[in-house]
């Protein structure tokens, strides 16, 4: 597995200090890449809970990103919701709770793949990741300290608690609006943080227009039922 060390130093080598002493944050996909190009030996895996220490103090955004977004993605994979939707939920409510570390439960933190297959899955996603990076920067940064981190927390564990539930239609838009607000802790970005919430705002209405529409067909059959 990727050792403690080489995680530490990967999230040491991604979050350097620039001439003034200042951290300077290393972005989700300079972190992602330079764990895949990571010497490893050939038994070597990468685990979730490898991912986390290797992702420093940014673990929250960055583990909110890579669970929402195959979520968010308009392809239909059955099951994925309820695989990404738990731990979505642990992430955000540790996340509204004020918590500066993550902590997943030892089935999931002890999980792992092989070094090749991440970087095959790195291939496809990288490129999508950069172009978003590239539409975000720290600004209203006061929508992401640790206040607004938690409120942001609160409104991505509703959409979670959405998201895990087995809705037609009710995934993409909640799963892409905690894709937004994982950015937005990420960069300190707060006009990130607004659109992934006015996002799950939508996602909302558009499962609450579906389970209503759901309740009306069924009391429509039961009447029919009832009167046939």
């Amino acid at each position: 597995m990727l050792t403690k060390n080489k995680a530490h130093d990967l999230s040491l080598a991604q979050n350097a200090r620039g001439p003034d002493g200042a951290l300077k944050l290393g972005r989700l996909s300079d972190i992602l890449q330079g764990i895949v190009d990571a010497p490893t030996t050939p038994d070597q895996r990468i685990s979730i809970g490898h991912l986390i220490e290797g992702f420093g103090n940014r673990a929250f955004g960055a583990l909110l990103f890579i669970f929402a977004v195959p979520v968010a993605l308009p392809i239909a994979i059955p099951g994925i919701s309820a695989v990404l939707g738990a731990p979505l939920l642990f992430l955000c409510w540790q996340l509204m709770c004020g918590h500066s570390q993550p902590w997943l439960p030892q089935v999931m933190h002890n999980r792992s793949f092989r070094p090749a297959d991440f970087a095959r899955i790195l291939q496809r996603v990288l490129p999508s990741i950069r172009r978003v990076e590239r539409l975000v920067s720290p600004r209203l940064v006061w929508l992401t300290n640790r206040r607004g981190k938690q409120v942001i927390g609160l409104f991505a564990f509703v959409l979670a608690v959405v998201l895990f539930l087995p809705i037609p239609f009710g995934n993409n838009l909640p799963a892409l609006a905690i894709a937004i607000m994982a950015l937005a802790v990420l960069e300190r970005d707060g006009v990130a943080a607004i659109v992934g919430g006015l996002i799950g705002v939508a996602g909302l209405g558009v499962v609450s227009g579906v389970v209503v529409g759901l309740v009306k067909g069924a009391i429509v059959i039961l009447q029919s039922v009832i009167l046939s």
